[in-house]
């Protein structure tokens, strides 16, 4: 049995497909096909039935296949912590987020783990919920970082969540908007005038109290708090996201409580069960605890 045998199977089993994982791996087919079988005779079990279709474990194929996981985390853990003896702490890491946190919690972050370990090469990437779920299954981030209801349940098997931190979404008016002076606005009283809202989370909440006015569907960007900040619309970010906001710090925007409704937020992280957790990642993850925590 060799390392690569194993590689070779969890990739079939993650793609479906012996031609997909050989140019993924940049192996030839023949090759892979006989290591599978080589490993198939050497075990005296048949791993995966084949077909014009693609590859798909047998239930022998799926034990050996979650063995091989557990092999090749514990492989790819000896190497880093080899390394990490005698080297500063190097490779990869790459994260999708949703804009709140880009916007609040991730810049300190990135700054203090990037001085810490400059050899790790960042990739940082902004997607709403549905693009970062579907770029962590796809094995194409390492990490995704989330905000849904706080009565989320992870539905996805191959999936593992973290809850990091709760907090609520907040109306947000202009200072001169004659609800500026209040400190809390109602669900039903929202429905009465012209919102901007870009989530369908928050439209799905508002749409079971009656029918949004929908003046705007604008993202976290400087066009939708200045929309905000004219008095043209409201709009709508969690307490987290508008942390450091320049436009609510200097008071051209005032935060108002949502009285009606439950919108509590959590931010968690998002990473594929089976993908070894690595040490940039586990470093990323205490720098990121610890702003969290003197918030």
């Amino acid at each position: 049995m060799r390392i690569e045998q194993l590689i070779y199977i969890i990739e079939i089993n993650q793609t479906g497909s012996i031609s997909l994982a050989a140019e993924k791996l940049h192996v030839s087919q023949p090759n892979i096909s006989q290591a599978i079988v080589s490993l198939e005779e050497e075990l005296g079990v048949k791993l995966f039935v084949r077909s014009r279709t693609g590859a798909i474990p047998t239930e022998d194929g799926k034990l050996i296949i979650s063995k091989a996981i557990e092999i090749m985390n514990k492989v790819e853990e000896l190497r880093e912590t080899a390394g990490f003896q005698f080297n500063q702490l190097s490779g990869s890491l790459s994260i999708a987020s949703v804009p709140s946190l880009c916007l609040s919690i991730l810049p300190p972050t990135l700054a203090i783990f990037k001085n810490k370990h400059a050899d790790v090469e960042l990739i940082m990437m902004e997607m709403n919920y549905p693009q970062i779920v579907q770029e962590v299954l796809g094995g194409q981030v390492d990490l995704g970082l989330i905000a849904v209801g706080t009565n989320y349940t992870n539905t996805h098997a191959r999936l593992v969540t973290e809850h990091l931190l709760e907090c609520r979404i907040m109306a947000y008016v202009g200072k001169k908007s004659p609800l500026s002076h209040r400190t809390s606005i109602s669900i039903e009283e929202l429905l009465l005038e012209p919102l901007l809202i870009s989530s369908d989370f928050l439209m799905n909440i508002f749409k079971k109290h009656g029918e949004p006015n929908i003046l705007f569907k604008l993202g976290n960007s400087e066009a939708a708090k200045r929309i905000i900040a004219e008095g043209i619309a409201i709009g709508f970010y969690t307490e987290t996201g508008m942390r450091y906001d320049p436009y609510l710090e200097t008071g051209s925007i005032v935060a108002l409580e949502i009285t009606g409704v439950d919108l509590g937020v959590s931010f968690r992280s998002l990473r594929l069960k089976s993908r070894h957790l690595s040490l940039p990642c586990k470093e990323f993850m205490k720098e990121l605890k610890t702003i969290i925590a003197v918030m």
